[in-house]
This record gives structure tokens, C-alpha cells and sequence, in this order.
């Protein structure tokens, strides 16, 4: 772009011009130009900037107001990198952000942060996705390449112009939006035509100065200033004009041939695409390996529409898992849950693979962490060891319950439940009651047969939960109830999605109250942080697991950047909370999914916001889903309790004007206080009920030990047990436009076994069999 600009050849018009325009955008673009949306604490946070519904629903707004239709298109399977420099670690910068907290000096942290992490992740392009779907956008994640679907909109008329990166000449298109200005009611453009006359070019010279200058797939020409720059003079910045100059004097092959061995032209080599004067229909013959292999057209279907991301269709074509994103925090909790998540990505595999051809199934997928220095799909390991360790396949479903949910029955059963709402606890429910009195559902789980269900879409949310909770394990192979089942079925609505979530959290042993190890021991955690280190007294360990268990817990948050306190124990923390809750996520998708793939008809059932996880305008408190979102809930809350346990003084008015002032972006700081010891208070029952029959005493113990500190703290301030939010403040003000309120709950604590690390909480037997449990101990 600053290289357009010094040429003068980016354009200006006036927004009227689009009036009555359809626009076909390139959505990641469009995310990382929305200024409000560029919060630098995001990633430290979970994740997600607060109130990014509501500056989202403001973009949408202006498009309204202007009448331009935008077409959002986000991303499919793409080429992975050949290459680690455009996966950055940016270690000093984040050390130095870190040392900037501990000092005060949070303006110079924020710069640190700012250029170390990514606030448009894959997590934050999911919920948006499903938050445009349900607006009543015009939304698609494109199969491939986002570009190229634009390209091919455009060539077939379907948008009048396209919103994007300038590269997007690259794929034939004339004319360029790089940039709309609705306030100031301006748009910036770029023209092809302008750029070839600019710089003399044809369009195959273009393309191939392009490709010399390099991409994100692949590397800059390492040659290019060499060739450009006279002798005696120092090297510039890389600048276009090199690129430019150097293929008027070649094209871009005959540069290729002056690499000294194959290995390094395959780094810098160009994905091979077809170029001007090509036949169409040429492919080049390494096509397969850099895209993947063909895919069936349903499983594209399902994925233009989204009901599944990228993730699961990319490593069946391409015969890949890779984890690219780096943990704000790296801690060996971190990488020993990526590789413990390897069964659940089987799982979600296997799903998906069903009702494919059943060459799926035996592919062989590689794992690799961003950590590691794997080889690709198309090199194995050669060490054994590590072929059975990262080499997976999806994991074939030999027999699955037989759930079947007609319309009648589940009108009955909400009725029964007085709820018009399938979730999690109206699932357990109705399991628990058939199992009881051995009803039609129960009875039916054992016969021969594939589940089924009416055309409904509580039908088709309550069968998807179904099979998402026997995959987790939740509701026993056989079909009958578990101990961790039973507990969860009578959690409040408000924390079950919170509390399963907390559930998975304990059998991986990965919520406790000891501090976490660094990832590497030659590279320790910055020494300004002052981490503890284990072993640690009681009330650190208290403090640590209290704070962990309520920055699970969703705040009501304003349109507005976080600007407050951030914490390093919780930001390595809620690394370990987004891998979890996209292995979950996967999972749903995969469920969903293996069960359209029968019949794609039944795609229709599926209303605009069926996983949408934005808040519902009428309710703050509930989301347009039909299925479990897994919404990441950020850290604010655990932050909050961190200055609750460690405020000195007993004036609880006092205490509710401060929070107000340090937290400026929370809406109701004390209210959502008082609503995660609610919380605290329901996990901690369930665990006092799953601690003998799975070996969960230490757990148990350790909450008992978090919730002495924790009424201490209460009684000092004047806390009483049940006190509700309006007895502080008054009643809960209306939410601004788009304040982020999902609903409150996530999380739990984990020590589970003796040893540093806890023990793992399995799974759990039928109820009543008095078992310990699949959980292996990780002392």
C-alpha cells in the first residue's frame, strides 16, 4: 500500500458512488481495517476484543445507511507455509510488554503487544462468521482461496465491485476498494490498468514481479536487492521498484534457474498457478500436493455454508493438522493439551468421514505444532516413535447409540421441562427421566439402526447434542447415565455449557491451583512478571485457582477497548481455554455435520444464527444458537476477582467505586463479581459429588481450601451468600448496542490426583458402579 501511495496510484471517490452497489469483500481485510476492533490487550484477554458485536454491528450499519449490500467472503483451505519467517514468535517484544506491565507503564506494554499478536485469529473470524450469518448478511467462507472466489464473483457479475487487498489484481481484477471511509464518506481504489502503465508492465510481468517480491506462501527472491542495488551502496528496505525492475530484465523463471540447489528454489519457489497464456486447463502437475486432494462437492457445501470451518476439510485434502498459532504464554500445560487434543480431532475425523468414501478414513494425517520443526504430509517421520505419536487417522465409529427424536416427543419432554430450549441440561434431562422409567428414548439406543430424527430443528439440535455428549463420554456407551452426566444435568442453564466445560478441563488435569511450567527451560518466563514458582503456600494456590475458575466467567462489557489490568498467570491460562474450546467446537461441527452429510436437504432446518454466539438484542443473556458455541469468555472476570482478593480494605461501596474506575470497559464489575461466586458455588457441588466415585478428593479438597479464602474475603467486604447484584447497585442498566454479554459460566478447577499437576477426572463410570474412572494420573 505505501508503495501504491508514493506512485500515486491509489484513487479516491466519494461513497455516494456506491450507493446501490453489491460488494463483494474479502472479510479477514475488511476485520484488520476496523480500527475499534484493534485492541492490543485482546490477545492477553482470550482472544476476543470486548464489544466487537457492537462495532461490528456498526460497520453493518453504515453499509445500510449508504444502501451497499456487502458479500462477505472468508477464507477456506489454504497452502500452508513452506517456510517458519512469517511465524514469528516476536519473544522480545513480548518480554519487553510483559516488563512494561510489571513497571506501570501500560501505554509502552500496549505498543509491545500491539505488534506481537494477532487480534483477527481463527477463533475471532469463527464468531464473526456466524454473528454476519445471523445479522442477514450475505456471508460464505469461500472453498479455497478467498481471492479467488471474489475474482470469480466478479468475472460473473454477481458483485459490482470488490473490497479487498490491492493483491487482488492479481486474479484479474480490473479495479480494487482497498479502503471505504464512511465517516468522512471517501473510498479509496487502485486500478490495474493504471499500475501496468505506472510501471510498464504487462499483466505476465506483473504477476511475476509479484511473485519475485514474494507472498505469504512464499519467500522474497533472496537475490532481488543484489540484482537491483549498485556496488558500494547500503542496502535499503525492500522496496517494489527492485521487484519491478528486475523482471523487465527476465521473467520470472529464467531468476528461478540462479538458485545454487533444488532445496533452496523450493523455498522460495511461487505456488504454481496458471498464468497468462496458459491453457485454462492446464494444472500444474504439484497442484495436489500444495491444495490438497479434490473433496467431495457436499463437504464443500457444508463448508460455503458453514457449518463446518476449514480446519476438518483441510486435513483430509491436505493430510495436515497444523497448529500454527502460538500461545500468548508457552507453558508446558500448553503443548502436553495440543497433543492430548490428538484424540479428539480423531473423533471429529472420524464424523466427518462417515458417509464418505472410505478412503477418507485410512488417510494419514500429520500434526504439527508451531512449536515444532515437523516435516510435511508429503515427508513422514522417519522415527517410529513419532509417526505413532503425530501421525493420526480419523477414528472410525464402530457402533454408535442409535438416538432417535421425533417432533412429538420432544414437544412432550419440553413441556415435562417447562422449556421451550434444547441444551445441554434439557438433554441430560430427558436421558436421565427415559433412563429412569426405561423409556422409548433409552430403549431405543442399543437397537440395530442410524440415529434419525423428525425435520425439526429442535430435532436436529437435541440429536446433536446427543451425540456430542456420548462422544464426550458424558452418556455411557451402553446408554446409560454416568456420574459426571448425572451431576451436570441439574446445573443451573445459565453455567451448563460453563460447567461441561469444566468437566473436560478436569479430565486433562489442566485446571489447578499450582503454577505453570515454562515450555522451555532454556527460555524462562520474563523475570520482571515475578512468576511463583512451585511449591507454593495455601492462599497463592487458592488465589490461583479462584482466579483461573472466575475468568471463565463472561463479563457485560461496553463498545470499548479493555485499557486495564491484564495478568500473566491468566493469559497462559486461557491459552489452554481456546485450544480446548475449538477441539470442542470441532467436534460439534463434526457431529453436526455427519449428520446432514445423509441427507443435505435437511441443511434447510438450519436457522441464520444456528452458532451464533453473539447476545440476542432483546436478552443480553441468551444467543441466537442451536448448538453448544464454546464462546471463548475472556479473562476480565478472573482479573476482577484478583483485585477482590487482594483488596485490603472493608468498605464495600468503596470497593464497588474502585472497580468502576480501574475496569471503565465492564458494565456492572460487582454485579458479575457476585454472579461468579454463584458460580464458584455450583462447581464446587458437583465436584463435592464426583470427588469419591472418581478419585477426585484432592480437587475437592483444594476447592475447599480456594472457598475458605474466598468467604473470608466476602465476609470482610459484607458479602452475604445470596446477595443479589440489585441490593448494590440497583437494577442492571439497559446493554449498550453491541456490549458483549454472553451468557455467564465456564470453567472449573482441576487437581485431580497426587502429584504436581493433579490428577485427571475421567470420564466416569455408569452411575452407580462405584468405579474410579478412565482418568490416568499425571503425578
Amino acid at each position: 500500500l505505501s508503495h501504491l501511495a508514493d506512485q500515486q496510484l491509489i484513487h479516491a471517490g466519494e461513497v455516494e458512488c456506491l450507493r446501490g452497489f453489491r460488494i463483494g469483500i474479502d472479510a479477514v481485510y475488511w476485520l484488520r481495517s476496523i480500527q475499534s476492533l484493534k485492541d492490543p490487550f485482546a490477545d492477553a484477554l482470550g482472544g476476543i476484543p470486548p464489544g466487537v458485536f457492537g462495532c461490528i454491528d456498526e460497520e453493518l450499519e453504515a453499509f445500510r445507511r449508504w444502501r451497499v449490500t456487502p458479500v462477505f467472503v472468508f477464507q477456506g483451505i489454504v497452502p500452508g507455509p513452506h517456510h517458519s519467517m512469517f511465524i514469528s514468535r516476536m519473544d522480545q517484544q513480548m518480554d519487553a510488554a510483559w516488563a512494561h506491565l510489571a513497571e506501570g507503564q501500560k501505554a509502552e506494554a500496549q505498543k509491545c503487544f500491539a505488534v506481537s499478536t494477532s487480534r483477527i485469529n481463527g477463533d475471532f473470524v469463527y464468531f464473526i462468521f456466524h454473528h454476519l450469518k445471523h445479522r442477514g448478511c450475505e456471508v460464505i467462507q469461500a472453498p479455497y482461496l478467498a481471492g479467488a472466489q471474489l475474482s470469480h464473483f466478479a468475472e460473473h457479475s454477481f458483485v459490482h465491485s470488490v473490497l479487498g487487498p490491492p493483491g487482488l489484481l492479481l486474479y484479474n481484477i480490473p479495479r480494487v476498494i482497498i479502503h471505504i471511509d464512511f465517516q468522512h464518506e471517501t473510498f479509496d481504489w487502485v486500478d490495474l490498468e493504471a499500475v501496468l502503465s505506472k510501471w510498464q508492465l504487462t499483466k505476465d510481468q506483473f504477476v511475476d514481479a509479484c511473485m519475485l517480491a514474494g507472498t505469504e506462501s512464499c519467500l522474497t527472491y533472496p537475490y532481488l536487492d543484489i540484482v537491483h542495488n549498485q556496488p558500494g551502496t547500503k542496502q535499503p528496505r525492500f522496496n517494489f521498484d527492485a521487484a519491478v525492475s528486475t523482471i523487465k530484465q527476465a521473467p520470472l523463471m529464467s531468476w528461478m534457474q540462479t538458485f545454487p540447489t533444488p532445496a533452496m528454489m523450493q523455498d522460495v519457489r511461487p505456488l504454481n498457478a496458471t498464468f497468462g497464456g496458459t491453457p485454462a486447463y492446464q494444472v500444474p502437475h504439484d497442484f495436489s500436493r500444495i491444495m490438497g486432494e479434490q473433496l467431495p462437492s457436499s463437504l464443500y457445501y457444508l463448508m460455503v455454508r458453514g457449518v463446518v470451518s476449514h480446519k476438518l476439510p483441510q486435513a483430509l485434502a491436505k493430510g495436515e493438522w497444523m497448529d500454527k498459532t502460538h500461545p500468548l504464554v508457552d507453558t508446558k500445560e500448553y503443548r502436553d493439551l495440543v497433543m492430548e487434543l490428538q484424540e479428539y480431532r480423531q473423533r471429529s475425523l472420524g464424523l466427518l468421514v462417515r458417509h464418505l468414501h472410505p478412503s477418507f478414513g485410512q488417510k494419514d494425517i500429520v500434526c504439527k505444532a508451531a512449536w515444532e520443526a515437523l516435516p510435511s504430509s508429503r515427508q513422514l517421520p522417519t522415527d517410529r516413535a513419532l509417526v505413532k505419536k503425530r501421525v493420526i487417522r480419523p477414528k472410525k465409529v464402530k457402533r454408535a447409540l442409535r438416538w432417535r427424536v421425533e417432533e412429538e416427543a420432544i414437544r412432550a419432554e419440553m413441556e415435562r421441562q417447562g422449556t421451550r430450549k434444547v441444551d445441554f441440561g434439557f438433554c441430560l434431562e430427558w436421558h436421565a427421566h427415559e433412563f429412569v422409567s426405561e423409556g422409548p428414548l433409552y430403549k431405543d439406543l442399543m437397537k440395530f439402526g442410524e440415529p434419525s430424527f423428525s425435520n425439526d430443528t429442535s430435532c436436529l439440535a437435541a440429536i446433536v447434542h446427543f451425540m456430542l455428549l456420548e462422544h464426550l463420554e458424558l452418556i455411557a456407551g451402553d446408554g446409560g447415565m454416568t456420574v459426571l452426566g448425572n451431576v451436570l444435568k441439574d446445573v443451573p442453564r445459565q453455567f451448563q455449557e460453563p460447567c461441561l466445560v469444566a468437566v473436560e478441563m478436569m479430565k486433562f488435569g489442566i485446571l489447578t491451583g499450582e503454577p505453570f511450567d515454562t515450555a522451555q527451560a532454556s527460555r524462562p518466563f520474563p523475570e520482571h512478571v515475578r512468576y511463583p514458582r512451585a511449591p507454593v503456600d495455601s492462599w497463592t494456590k487458592s488465589t490461583l485457582l479462584l482466579s483461573r475458575v472466575m475468568s471463565l466467567i463472561p463479563m457485560r462489557l461496553k463498545n470499548d477497548m479493555w485499557n486495564a489490568d491484564v495478568d500473566f498467570d491468566l493469559a497462559a491460562f486461557h491459552s489452554l481455554v481456546r485450544v480446548l474450546h475449538r477441539a470442542l467446537r470441532q467436534l460439534t461441527e463434526a457431529s453436526l455435520a455427519s449428520v446432514l452429510l445423509k441427507d443435505l436437504d435437511r441443511v434447510s432446518l438450519l436457522p441464520h444464527g444456528f452458532m451464533c454466539a453473539s447476545p440476542l438484542a432483546n436478552d443480553p443473556l441468551e444467543t441466537a444458537a442451536i448448538f453448544p458455541t464454546f464462546m471463548l469468555p475472556r479473562a476480565c472476570m478472573g482479573i476482577v476477582m484478583l483485585r477482590f482478593l487482594r483488596w485490603q480494605g472493608n468498605d464495600l461501596k468503596a470497593f464497588e467505586r474502585s472497580l468502576v474506575q480501574s475496569f471503565p470497559c465492564c458494565v456492572r464489575p460487582l454485579a458479575d463479581l457476585l454472579n461468579a461466586f454463584s458460580f464458584w458455588q455450583e462447581l464446587h457441588r458437583c465436584v463435592d459429588q464426583i470427588a469419591e466415585p472418581l478419585g477426585a478428593e484432592e480437587l475437592a479438597q483444594d476447592m475447599n481450601a480456594a472457598s475458605e479464602v474466598l468467604r473470608a474475603k466476602q465476609q470482610q467486604l459484607g458479602i452475604t451468600p445470596g446477595m443479589m447484584p440489585p441490593e448494590i447497585g440497583g437494577p442492571p442498566p439497559n446493554m449498550p448496542g453491541g456490549g458483549l454479554n454472553v451468557p455467564p459460566g465456564a470453567g472449573g478447577p482441576g487437581p485431580g490426583g497426587p502429584g504436581r499437576g493433579g490428577g485427571c477426572v475421567g470420564a466416569g463410570p455408569n452411575l452407580g458402579d462405584g468405579g474410579k474412572g478412565r482418568g490416568n494420573g499425571r503425578g
